[in-house]
């Protein structure tokens, strides 16, 4: 009967996502406590688990189930078909796949992060040159075979469909091209206006026990689940991965920038919440799987730029800091300094330090590059130089070095072209998130400056986590705001925050 074969499916794909959660257990440490002598191990097992779940969803039989499930469907629920449809879908992609290059994508994307972490301050590019040319190099030929089978108009499509599921290329064009018409003006009048401020006093260099101490009671206050998860600090990228129920996030402190570790906590543990809340009925089915990263960045943008930026929450960063800084620290934690230091608009080399307004030209400049990477329009020799025009032409800098420039990201090496317009679709997604949420719940900010988050995690638990992957895109914004993604939120909110008015289009 279908509903038997249904049910062999779900069985089978709950398998394949224990696989991939071990996967991603064994990835986070990697990055926070493998010692280096153990890389080729962990390459090995990586690649073992990916070998597995790949044989596991080609093998024939599953197929079969899909073709007998999808002839009765119904008899299914309208969930239960998405996630047959979903079931499908995935099915499609692995099969396109050789085991072999599915072995090579997890060694490449496990070795290319360690050797990221290795060389990323030296900004040694003659021994990592190689290592991006064959991540760009295998990146494409995932992106030619997935435009193929799942019918896509070009291979860097097909890789943000890999990353952001449903994401089309038009929609990144379209939105990417408001944002550059709109932001170069908005940033020279911010700067214009901040001349006009008082200055700001410096924040000086603190000890980061300090930092640490801070951020462990911001993680509680935004509503970590310390049962289910862990929180890791180092000299590594800030990332959070895991499982639902074994999150795992990361941060690094800068003695001299307190502000960098702190809004990195938020913003990983925007990305913990999420895969926390996602819905329990669905776990280890690709129904309850979170939505993209384009989704997954507006969870940690809401925290990060949304509810963790409005001056209510400054005044509660200013009591925290004032509860556990020594006194000879304080003296620029005021709400009105912080304020300062939080929202100062000036052009910078490094992407996780740049402040909100400059942050999306940092994106559509990788955007930019790795498109043409992946369409051939550009070698791995061109690399370093178009990295440079684009930021002389972005940003007026000229990074004096590799590590400031074209290799301070680990997405490239790990085979992650294709992400980075996540993140400035994120925090488009977040400003309409937040707005709704504010809507329904007047007053959040007021609950937000206490520090208590209690509302607004609800909120988005039952407008956004618990929805996992039953929704499309579309349908979730919809749902939770009214109407589909859009720029519009994100420039007012821009606008609003920075020259004090609406964005005028």
């Amino acid at each position: 009967m279908t509903h038997t074969a249904y049910e062999k499916l779900k069985d089978r794909f709950r398998t394949i996502a224990n696989l991939g959660g071990a996967g991603s257990i064994l990835y986070m440490d990697s990055m926070t406590a493998m010692k280096p002598g153990s890389d080729n191990d962990r390459s090995e097992q990586m690649m073992a688990l990916a070998s597995a779940g790949h044989m596991l969803l080609t093998d024939p039989v599953v197929k079969d189930w899909l073709d007998e499930s999808e002839s009765n469907t119904a008899s299914l629920s309208p969930a239960d078909q998405k996630n047959l449809y979903l079931m499908r879908r995935q099915w499609i992609a692995a099969t396109a796949l050789p085991e072999s290059l599915v072995r090579e994508i997890a060694r490449l994307e496990t070795e290319g992060n360690t050797m990221h972490t290795q060389y990323r301050a030296s900004g040694n590019w003659a021994v990592m040159k190689p290592v991006y040319e064959q991540a760009f190099k295998t990146s494409r030929e995932v992106g030619l075979i997935l435009k193929d089978a799942l019918g896509f108009n070009s291979a860097y499509e097909a890789l943000l469909d890999k990353f952001s599921p449903g994401l089309k290329l038009s929609t990144v064009e379209t939105e990417f091209a408001k944002l550059e018409s709109a932001l170069p003006p908005m940033i020279a009048e911010a700067m214009d206006r901040q001349k006009a401020q008082k200055k700001m006093k410096p924040l000086g260099t603190i000890p980061v026990e300090y930092h640490h101490a801070i951020a462990k009671d911001l993680l509680r206050a935004l509503g970590f689940d310390h049962d289910r998860g862990v929180f890791y600090t180092g000299d590594m990228h800030p990332l959070s991965g895991g499982t639902p129920d074994d999150s795992r996030l990361t941060t690094r402190y800068n003695p001299d920038h307190i502000l960098d570790g702190l809004y990195t906590v938020a913003h990983e543990t925007g990305h913990s919440l999420y895969e926390q809340g996602s819905p329990r009925a669905w776990r280890y089915q690709p129904a309850g799987h979170t939505m993209g990263m384009d989704v997954h960045e507006s969870q940690s943008m809401i925290l990060e730029y949304q509810a963790c930026k409005i001056p209510e929450f400054i005044g509660y960063l200013s009591t925290l800091a004032h509860h556990h800084l020594p006194r000879k620290y304080r003296k620029g934690f005021t709400p009105d300094n912080l304020a300062r230091h939080i929202f100062h608009v000036e052009p910078s080399f490094i992407r996780v330090a740049a402040d909100e307004l400059t942050y999306p030209g940092h994106i559509i400049l990788r955007y930019n590059i790795e498109r043409a990477m992946i369409e051939g329009d550009m070698t791995i020799d061109d690399l370093p130089g178009a990295w440079n025009d684009a930021m002389k032409k972005t940003f007026n800098l000229t990074p004096p070095d590799a590590s400031k420039g074209h290799m301070q990201d680990v997405h490239w090496p790990s085979l992650s072209a294709g992400y980075f317009p996540a993140y400035t679709l994120g925090a488009m997604g977040a400003a309409q998130f937040f707005s709704a949420a504010v809507k329904v719940n007047p007053s959040l900010p007021a609950e937000i400056g206490t520090g208590n988050f209690q509302t607004l995690k609800t909120w988005l638990n039952t407008n956004v986590h618990s929805h996992g992957s039953l929704l499309s895109q579309d349908e979730l914004f919809t749902s939770a705001t009214g109407e589909a993604l859009n720029a519009t939120y994100y420039l007012n909110h821009l606008s609003r925050r920075y020259l004090g008015r609406d964005w005028a289009p």
